[in-house]
């Protein structure tokens, strides 16, 4: 989780983030079912560009969209969040055998004939390579968790894979996203500093062909990917890191496709003729954070009457013109752990007085509730530079004002706020995101044993400060299930803990906003750790005239 809060912190800075809705601004062409021509090129805009071609080794956005168009994983995840086969012919699960009853081995079956750029043949000693390189501390991979629960991978033939766990692993799909050549790199002295690095070889779609450094990159079709040929013959991934220029291209047809377009540019773009605007739902959902210490908030009414007095849809439509979706808890509804039958609760300012009378509050002279000669005043520690949080912080306040709450606003340093405020819980209130995963897991957030401390070397994200002795059994039980409705019943039940506690105020999902020329067909976005690129291979161009 600290690693995706770093990344978080990097794509804001970027300010390639933007809101979180489902729609589209403009009827897509493949709607219409229209016709695609064979061919073409297709120049892609990105504000950042790759400091490595190979994944494994950064956590850069943009490593990771160009990854999909060179590389294959054992499976990988569809734009509605599904599980689908990659390199893999199926998923596997308990129900088809691929998973044992205890969830500790799990059986790969591999699709013969798949073979890597330069024509070898792709096999199961390529899959038991990929982990033990990753697991090689002499290598700078970014994330190793869930690799180093795996005790021995056995590979029986070429085209099967069993991957033998210490200990259950829960989000096992997730991992082998990326599967790396042996042939290429298994004679390497110094991995980090391969020239694979800068000219991989994959199972991808695309080969690449060309980096111009600060410029773009470029991508020739395969033509023996193993779904066959992709429509496009190139991509051109070109960098450009003013996001003025960017647009400025956009608008004279200079490119075809922009992706993760800062929210201060929806309008601009909306303008543009022949641009469709696409903006896709994330699992990225921003909320305020009670410090659970602070005496203001021991009670749970008054944390109720707080969450009662604020608005979402309100900041949804008049902070985020609509691009956002309201959010009522820790599950993204694009989770198959989301609860779709809790009521979202609408903002009810009577509820939330009578809330505040009932834990003592009352209305002194200036209208501020008061007890005991303290007023109900508190401040909300903001990381700046984020011009939304920080609009959305100014609408809390006003909202709460309404009640007679208030809020003083703390504008911190973005790095003082990640590394400091939160870390060692030096705030009353604070807004920030979290960068949800494919699996619910939110043990790191919940769990009592992970509020950073002196006493736990600041492990855990848990900055809230919130015990529950059932929220520690869920979160453990959780993790531990392995039928999947029955970690659906954990995850329902710790989300009906949280609209009844609340820790947090769940504000909003956010999502990606992406330009399209109304030409581009068959561009499906993905709101998961796929990626927009996961599906490369079916872009294309309609064909002119029809």
């Amino acid at each position: 989780m600290m690693r995706k809060l770093i990344l978080l912190f990097l794509i804001l800075i970027l300010v390639i983030t933007a809101g979180c809705s489902s729609r589209e601004e403009t009827p897509s062409p493949e709607k219409k079912k229209i016709a695609i021509q064979q061919g073409g090129q297709l120049k892609y805009g990105s504000l950042q560009e790759p400091n490595t071609l190979n994944p494994l080794l950064s956590d850069l956005l943009a490593t990771a969209e160009v990854g999909k168009l060179i590389f294959s994983g054992l499976v990988i995840t569809g734009d509605k969040g599904e599980w689908l086969p990659d390199l893999a012919v199926d998923v596997p699960t308990t129900a088809n055998g691929g998973v044992t009853a205890d969830g500790l081995t799990v059986t790969y079956r591999l699709r013969p004939g798949v073979t890597w750029h330069d024509g070898t043949p792709f096999t199961a000693e390529d899959v038991k390579f990929t982990w033990q390189l990753i697991m090689n501390r002499n290598v700078n991979i970014v994330a190793r968790d869930g690799y180093d629960r795996i005790s021995a991978i056995d590979t029986p033939d070429r085209n099967t894979v069993v991957v033998k766990f210490r200990e259950y692993y829960a989000p096992y799909l997730t991992l082998f996203t990326t599967v790396l050549p042996k042939h290429k790199l298994e004679t390497e002295s110094n991995i980090n500093k391969a020239a694979f690095n800068r000219a991989p070889v994959g199972t991808g779609p695309f080969k690449f062909k060309e980096w111009q450094v600060a410029e773009a990159i470029s991508f020739e079709a395969n033509p023996a990917y193993y779904r066959g040929k992709p429509v496009l013959d190139s991509i051109i991934y070109r960098v450009i890191p003013d996001a003025n220029i960017l647009l400025t291209q956009l608008k004279s047809g200079e490119l075809d496709l922009v992706g993760n377009i800062g929210f201060s540019y929806l309008e601009q773009v909306k303008a543009i003729n022949g641009i469709r605007t696409v903006i896709t739902p994330t699992m990225i959902w921003e909320h305020m954070d009670f410090n659970l210490d602070n005496p203001l908030f021991k009670d749970v009414r008054v944390r109720k009457a707080i969450t009662s007095a604020i608005d979402r849809q309100a900041i949804v439509d008049n902070v985020l013109k609509g691009a956002a979706g309201p959010a009522y808890g820790d599950q993204s509804p694009l989770s198959w752990a989301y609860n779709p039958m809790q009521q979202p609760p609408a903002r009810d300012v009577n509820a939330a007085r009578d809330l505040l009378g009932q834990a003592g509050w009352q209305p002194g002279a200036d209208g501020i509730m008061t007890s005991n000669n303290k007023k109900l005043a508190f401040s909300l520690a903001v990381p700046s530079g984020n011009k939304l949080r920080e609009q959305t912080a100014e609408t809390i306040a006003e909202q709460l004002k309404e009640i007679g709450v208030l809020v003083e606003i703390r504008s911190l340093d973005p790095v003082v706020f990640f590394a400091d405020t939160l870390k060692n819980r030096q705030f009353e209130t604070a807004i920030y995101a979290w960068v949800a995963g494919l699996d619910p897991d939110n043990l790191n957030l919940w769990h009592s044993r992970k509020i950073p401390s002196r006493a736990n070397a600041y492990a855990g994200q848990n900055y809230p400060g919130w015990r529950n002795p059932e929220i520690d059994t869920l979160s453990e039980t959780g993790v531990r299930t392995i039928d999947v409705s029955g970690r659906k019943d954990i995850y329902f039940r710790i989300q009906t803990l949280l609209r009844e506690e609340c820790p947090v105020v769940p504000l909003y999902f956010r999502g990606n906003i992406d330009a399209v020329k109304t030409v581009v067909v068959n561009y499906q976005p993905n709101p998961t750790p796929s990626g927009n690129f996961w599906n490369a291979w079916q872009w294309g161009f309609a064909v002119a005239g029809k």
